[in-house]
């Protein structure tokens, strides 16, 4: 089984980053994307995500700022759906490594998506390469 992705986050960031990572693999179809307008509550946020979700019993939400809007409303929703998984600081090298991951484990799919998130910023001075 496949574990749905959710790009969770503020304006058009996450359905960009979401873009650019089909523009590299191809079309997705376990990706999802949820958005905050400048309009919505976090609630009806929320509502909008579980929606989303549909009748999965788990997911993996990629998030772009922890304790931000979107991020909290998710927050929120883990503490009644424990299967949700959530991780923040989304990126796209982050989103490739967790698209390109074939497990079916939800919280080892986390673990991909931190270990990601941060090896993907590289400082060029730093960079052996």
């Amino acid at each position: 089984m496949s574990v749905p992705i959710v790009l969770a986050g503020h304006g058009r960031l996450p359905s960009g980053v979401g873009e650019a990572a089909e523009m590299i693999l191809g079309p997705q179809s376990r990706l999802k994307v949820c958005e905050l307008s400048p309009h919505d509550s976090p609630e009806e946020f929320g509502v909008r995500l579980l929606a989303l979700l549909g009748e999965a019993t788990e997911a993996l939400v990629l998030a772009d700022l922890h304790g931000g809007s979107p991020f909290n409303a998710v927050r929120a929703l883990t503490a009644v759906h424990p299967r949700i998984q959530l991780v923040s600081g989304l990126n796209l090298p982050m989103l490739l490594e967790v698209l390109l991951h074939t497990t079916g484990d939800v919280t080892e799919l986390a673990g991909v998506a931190r270990a990601a998130g941060r090896d993907g910023v590289v400082d060029i001075l730093e960079s052996t390469w």
